[in-house]
């Protein structure tokens, strides 16, 4: 199987500039002056686990590593390829964490989770579903969201239900640290509405249960005070 992924998409992505890294899955991963963008597989037995689009915005993830500098715990979390450390600033969440299986879901569910992938045939119908998202709507997701106000605008339609900004399936920024990304994001964009968000997250991080991410978030607050807005949304 695993030979199978490797020759299908080092076809389609070695030529686009991806290089990729194999441990316990497989990490495909493009660098640009501004942008990070990698997505993962997970073959195992008669299996896959493959996510959507990560992107790192550099201008986002330059001040969270500053954020993170010397601080001992903290939640933004920090990846690795070939020694290179990246923070991810947005995830495609449209490829979902559901499972399908193979010869009787259609892949169009784009479930993040595939079985019955017993066979060539198998594994190849669900590389052509695949290739076709990465080059397809995965690529629509990299263009419109590489405007960072395009991200704001999400969170915001997110606010309006009071979804999370990771939430599976809907949100837009990565599960676990999504509240300190979205307000770099927000500081970056000019947003009217970051006292607001800054309200929010200051109110989370006052409970108890909450103490161990209070260094982070002080830390945040005072880096973000001498970040100059680039945006005005």
């Amino acid at each position: 199987m695993k030979k199978i992924i490797l020759t299908r998409l080092d076809e389609v992505l070695k030529p686009l500039g991806y290089r990729r890294e194999i441990s316990d899955g497989i990490t495909y991963l493009r660098v640009s002056d501004v942008y990070v963008d990698s997505f993962y597989l997970i073959p195992i037995p008669r299996a896959i686990e493959g996510t959507g689009f990560y992107r790192e915005h550099i201008e986002v993830s330059k001040i969270l590593f500053e954020v993170t500098r010397n601080i001992e715990y903290s939640r933004i979390f920090i990846d690795e390829f070939k020694k290179e450390k990246y923070i991810y600033t947005v995830y495609d969440y449209s490829v979902s964490s559901d499972w399908g299986r193979y010869g009787k879901d259609s892949f169009d569910l784009k479930s993040g989770y595939w079985g019955r992938l017993d066979s060539p045939e198998a594994v190849n119908a669900y590389l052509d579903w695949y290739i076709g998202y990465l080059l397809g709507e995965g690529q629509e997701f990299l263009d419109y969201y590489a405007y960072l106000p395009n991200v704001l605008k999400k969170m915001d339609e997110l606010d309006k239900t009071n979804t999370y900004w990771g939430e599976d399936k809907v949100g837009i920024l990565p599960w676990g640290y999504a509240d300190f990304i979205g307000l770099v994001i927000s500081k970056l964009c000019n947003d009217p509405k970051y006292d607001e968000k800054l309200e929010r997250l200051n109110a989370y991080c006052a409970k108890d249960e909450n103490e161990e991410d209070l260094p982070v978030f002080e830390k945040l607050k005072e880096i973000l005070e001498h970040v100059e807005p680039r945006y005005n949304v």
